[in-house]
């Protein structure tokens, strides 16, 4: 973080520079645990279901009723957590107020609990279907 972003710090004062500074570092943490917490459940199933469990699916564009292989199921809820990751790793280009910033937190925490909950509901899925949890 620093000159090598694009982020020069003008226009913010001493104070908006820090938190905007601050905010980055509280906010990448937040992504970067949700993402650590998904490959924890990925790797969790990976480890207790037989590898070529699939997911079952009848609908209308899987005809042979095989359903998609679970380790292609894990991978879609990682591809917005490092999307956001990535995003909030910057500093903001324009000074945020204070109800900004708090908006913000709650977005991201918001965000970061749907992509968990999502994975942890994927993972369940897979282990029911592979038969490790009944």
């Amino acid at each position: 973080m620093g000159p090598d972003d694009g982020f020069d710090g003008k226009g913010f004062s001493a104070e908006q520079l820090r938190y905007s500074w601050k905010d980055a570092r509280i906010l990448s943490f937040i992504f970067a645990g949700a993402c650590l917490a998904c490959v924890g459940m990925a790797f969790y199933v990976f480890a207790n279901v037989p590898w070529d469990t699939r997911m079952p699916y009848d609908g209308r564009y899987n005809r042979a009723g095989t359903g998609i292989p679970m380790q292609i199921a894990m991978l879609p809820v990682l591809v917005p957590i490092l999307g956001f990751w990535r995003a909030v790793r910057r500093p903001e280009k324009e000074p945020r107020t204070k109800a900004g910033r708090v908006r913000v937190y709650v977005i991201a925490v918001f965000a970061a609990g749907v992509c968990i909950l999502a994975q942890w509901t994927m993972a369940e899925a897979i282990l029911v279907a592979g038969g490790a949890v009944s």
